[in-house]
């Protein structure tokens, strides 16, 4: 058998050649010149045999196949190999495992123990594959069977951007999922449905130890708060529990609010609060009811023509009160709102006098001061000019005792004082003056009870809003026994001028 020659040009041939042929001018390979074989037929090694190249291996256009039931090409240390088509490389080896530029398609399946980099068209799998390493990609990745990622706890799966689920009769993205700023986003598009098919759906907090909701099929749906249940589902409506009798359902808009309790309903709003029906309805009425919600048990109520109707029992004011305050009483006009010339008002309130002891001094039982009404809950006047002025009647009921555990021959232990009289209150501020002759003293059941003295107004005028009326008790005598006590009602009435 021949062997090759060869020159510094390399060598040519146009007949099969053998590995043994190769391999008995190995030692060419050592000299100065940089040789090359180029074969024009067939390279064939026997059985076994191996192709060991120290540099590059390059298959050129004219090799139509390599055929080898075990072929193996391995690069020199620190190298790789590279398959080309036209030129371009398609696959590279790297010590990082594999780059495929370009389209991949595996019809029958994919397995990889390192990264696979795929840098061009896409990959397309239809079989069943098994990835040990990453799988790098910066184009479409088309799975058309069945995925399955990960397959240990500590397995971890990341998404970059978004992932988004496409409608396959549509064939756009409805869905998508992304994370941005530590914050979770599930998107669906315009007029999309999300449905989640659970028999029971619990949301838990980052750490799955406090319960944020429950959601049961054909069963409750539960909202907590810091791990209490607050609020559920029952089949007649809405149940919510408490922390304790007075508190419950808030409605609020920022500034007020109102709390429905197990026990009551409270309001608390910064300006009006109204109980309305805005039926239209002529026999409609807003009705306040002990015992029931039915007509029969209505108590109070107002009707559509605004009158006030008390079905049962009295008006009763500071019932119950250890301190009598406030007053009962009727108004015509808004004395608040007309404070303007020839502006009409009437107002006639009766206030309480609560008991109080008494001694041989002047004692000022109750004031009422027109410009304010925090003493003793009249209605304020508006500010008096020239030209906006008021007349105040006032009339006083007062019943007098001794003061003791007993009355003995209590026929001469009490008393009785009844006294009225005229005021003008005129601008600027508050001048208060009694009509000439003072107050006229219709009924002086006193004398038991006081030696001497009596009832008077007192009247304390000024400028400014500093004027006020006031009830007096003036006795200089010694009543019998101990001091007696006094109380009883006032009624005042104002009436603004109209010209």
């Amino acid at each position: 058998m021949s062997k090759l020659a060869f020159t510094n040009t390399g060598v040519t041939t146009g007949q099969p050649v053998l590995a043994s042929q190769v391999s008995q001018s190995f030692d060419a390979f050592t000299g100065t010149g940089d040789y090359a074989i180029t074969i024009s037929g067939s390279l064939t090694t026997a059985a076994n045999s191996k192709l060991s190249v120290g540099g590059d291996l390059v298959l050129a256009d004219n090799v139509s196949a390599i055929s080898q039931s075990n072929f193996t090409a391995s690069a020199g240390s620190g190298g790789n190999v590279l398959l080309k088509f036209n030129e371009n490389t398609k696959l590279a080896t790297d010590s990082n495992g594999i780059t495929l530029t370009g389209a991949v398609t595996a019809s029958g399946g994919l397995v990889a123990n390192d990264q696979i980099v795929v840098l061009g068209g896409g990959m397309a799998i239809t079989g069943d594959s098994s990835f040990a390493g990453n799988i790098n990609t910066n184009s479409n990745l088309t799975v058309s069977g069945s995925t399955f990622l990960g397959n240990a706890v500590t397995d971890r799966i990341s998404i970059t951007g978004s992932l988004a689920m496409e409608d396959p009769a549509s064939g756009t993205a409805n869905v998508s999922m992304s994370v941005e700023n530590d914050e979770f986003k599930l998107i669906a598009n315009q007029d999309a449905t999300s449905v989640i098919g659970t028999s029971q759906l619990t949301i838990k907090g980052s750490d799955e130890a406090e319960t944020v909701a429950i959601f049961n099929q054909d069963s409750d749906c539960q909202l907590f708060f810091n791990n209490v249940r607050r609020v559920r589902t029952v089949s007649t409506g809405i149940e919510v529990t408490a922390s304790s009798a007075n508190t419950g359902i808030i409605v609020t808009d920022g500034t007020n609010d109102s709390t429905r309790s197990a026990t009551a309903t409270k309001f608390n709003f910064d300006g009006n609060t109204y109980v309305a029906n805005e039926s239209t309805n002529p026999a409609a009425r807003v009705a306040f009811s002990l015992g029931g919600s039915s007509a029969a048990e209505a108590k109070v109520a107002v009707s559509s023509s605004n009158d006030l109707h008390v079905y049962s029992g009295s008006i009763n004011v500071g019932s119950g009160q250890s301190t009598f305050t406030g007053s009962f009483g009727i108004s015509k006009g808004n004395l608040n709102a007309n404070a303007t010339q020839n502006a009409v008002g009437y107002q006639s309130s009766e206030f309480i006098i609560p008991q109080q002891a008494v001694d041989n001094t002047p004692d000022i039982i109750f004031r009422y001061y027109p410009w304010d009404s925090t003493d003793k809950g009249t209605y304020p006047l508006p500010p008096l000019d020239n030209s906006n002025n008021f007349v105040v009647t006032m009339h006083v009921n007062l019943i007098l005792m001794e003061r003791g555990s007993t009355l003995v021959n209590p026929e001469a232990k009490v008393g009785y004082l009844e006294y009225s009289s005229v005021f003008g209150l005129r601008g600027a501020g508050y001048i208060i003056e009694e009509v000439t002759g003072g107050g006229v003293t219709i009924a002086n059941k006193t004398s038991q009870v006081l030696t001497s003295g009596g009832g008077e107004f007192f009247i304390a005028s000024g400028v400014g809003d500093q004027g006020y009326i006031s009830v007096r008790i003036n006795q200089s005598g010694t009543p019998l026994g101990a001091f007696p006590q006094i109380g009883g009602t006032v009624r005042i009435t104002v009436a603004q001028q109209i010209a």
